[in-house]
């Protein structure tokens, strides 16, 4: 089973500003404080990558074992039910994440409407549309990602089944392995978001004469 998850990176920005907020400034705060709220998403990055490695060698340590040993099978295949549901408390950790942040991204948009200067106002928008774009295929990964621990749910209760029929099993498979290929495009999808959205955040700040500078 090919299953892939991306690590996402986030860029963190530190800033210099002096004097009242002005409303790009104001924008500038939000949007920093919608990337602390995604600090818990990055936390579950390695876990679930662990969890998926720590799955695979399960599943190829099942399929190497004949079916008189069949007690041990099951027991691998318990181990690996109880692995997708600590990968789906994983997933489900990093949505809230995802929704924190888009929650306080809801607070951008007086402030954007604010903004005298058309073009940049027009890149202030261009940068909020981009976060929901963004928060919105999460939101479609998170789905796929469900499904495809579902699909391999499916597999490790026909697995603990005696009667098991190779052809079943193999059938269970590529339909895991069509969920995962979903996640693998929407994880994509999500890095190049983020990477625009990142362009798209320094760009802003520079437009609007505010002093940053990309921490080490």
């Amino acid at each position: 089973m090919n299953k892939l998850h991306i690590f996402v990176m986030v860029f963190v920005f530190s800033f210099i500003i002096s004097g009242c907020a002005s409303p790009e400034e104001s924008i500038y705060e939000t949007v920093e404080a919608t990337a602390v709220k995604e600090e818990n998403f990055d936390k579950q990055q390695e876990p679930l990558a662990e969890l998926e490695a720590a799955e695979k060698s399960l599943f190829d340590k099942i399929m190497a074992l004949g079916m008189k040993e069949f007690d041990q099978i099951t027991k691998l295949a318990d181990e690996a039910l109880v692995n997708l549901d600590k990968r789906e408390e994983f997933m489900k950790k990093e949505k809230e994440s995802l929704d924190a942040s888009k929650e306080e991204l809801n607070k951008a948009t007086e402030e954007i409407n604010k903004i005298k200067d058309n073009e940049l106002k027009k890149q202030a928008e261009e940068m909020q549309q981009l976060m929901n774009n963004r928060y919105k295929t999460h939101e479609q990964l998170y789905s796929a990602y469900l499904s495809g621990l579902s699909e391999d749910r499916k597999i490790y209760q026909l697995i603990k089944d005696k009667n098991l029929k190779m052809e079943d099993l193999t059938d269970q498979i590529e339909k895991a392995n069509q969920a995962y290929e979903s996640v693998f495009e929407l994880n994509s999808q999500f890095n190049e978001q983020t990477e625009k959205l990142n362009e798209a955040k320094i760009k802003f700040y520079k437009n609007a004469g505010i002093n940053i500078e990309k921490s080490s």
